[in-house]
């Protein structure tokens, strides 16, 4: 039988290097299983990118999804991130640090260039909608196309890339929390949760209850990006603690709901990035 949740401690489990990319490691959370056909998992570039990487981008590389929308979060390091605002013209080249949000819909055209590689590596947490983002899976032959660096850009390409530090983002008052604060970072749209970082404070005790929608995808998820969380997960086999710290990751199915455990929901704060949901008090929100 599936377990109802994955609770994983990012800091103690160790990454595997990926076979097709030598030198990123990865950590997968969520298999394309539960995840819908895409992923999330955490990725470690390292400095400069790797070598095939670094051919692929020798004199800088760009190209776009067909469907599948790919989104990243910040969780150290830094990357050099290239985009075009104009499709017809030139590249802008934005770095990216802790806390940024990195969302690459379908049809934004976006790249990389050899001499703009990580200057000590990058640490992304990274979810997608589909396969085939990655230029090493099989599925990119049909969902990601390759465009000439500086040739002409096929007219389908109408996306721009989304992308912005969230601590440059004033903090909002919970919708349901008395004393909670939030950050949208992308809004629910046709068929992708909504993503939003969800501020407790040191001490807070309130109502939470989440479950997750019918379904085989699990469309419920959090990574404490800082701080503590004291949670329940409400399954199958009763009621299970779940106490989490910094770069901690918990999903549930639609067979358990996540609640409020015993005591303080967090000791000294805890501020997480929150997949469908805002820790909230309704028992199923919107798919």
């Amino acid at each position: 039988m599936t377990q109802d949740y994955v609770l994983i401690d990012t800091d103690t489990t160790p990454t595997e290097e990926d076979p097709r990319n030598p030198g990123k490691r990865t950590l997968l959370l969520l298999s394309r299983e539960d995840a819908g056909g895409g992923v999330v998992r955490i990725s470690h570039w390292p400095s400069g990118f790797t070598e095939s990487i670094r051919n692929m981008a020798h004199n800088g590389h760009r190209h776009y999804h067909n469907s599948v929308n790919e989104r990243h979060y910040v969780l150290g390091g830094d990357w050099t991130a290239l985009y075009w605002p104009d499709p017809k013209g030139g590249p802008v080249a934005t770095k990216l640090t802790r806390h940024h949000y990195l969302e690459n819909p379908p049809k934004a055209l976006h790249g990389i260039n050899r001499s703009m590689g990580p200057e000590i590596g990058t640490k992304f947490l990274v979810w997608t909608s589909g396969p085939g983002t990655d230029v090493h899976e099989p599925e990119a032959a049909t969902e990601s196309f390759d465009v000439e660096f500086e040739g002409e850009v096929p007219a389908e390409v109408d996306g721009v890339p989304i992308l912005f530090n969230a601590q440059d983002r004033p903090w909002q008052a919970h919708p349901e929390q008395s004393g909670w604060l939030v950050k949208e970072l992308s809004p629910e749209q046709e068929g992708l949760p909504a993503v939003t970082l969800v501020n407790i404070p040191a001490g807070a005790a309130a109502p939470v209850a989440v479950a997750s929608p019918a379904g085989a995808v699990v469309k419920r998820w959090l990574y404490v990006i800082s701080g503590d969380l004291s949670l329940a997960v409400d399954g199958r086999d009763g009621v299970t603690p779940a106490r989490l710290r910094e770069n901690a990751f918990l999903a549930w199915r639609e067979t358990a709901a996540v609640k409020a455990g015993e005591g303080a929901l967090s000791d000294g704060g805890c501020v997480a990035i929150c997949i469908g949901h805002v820790l909230g008090r309704d028992a199923v929100l919107a798919a």
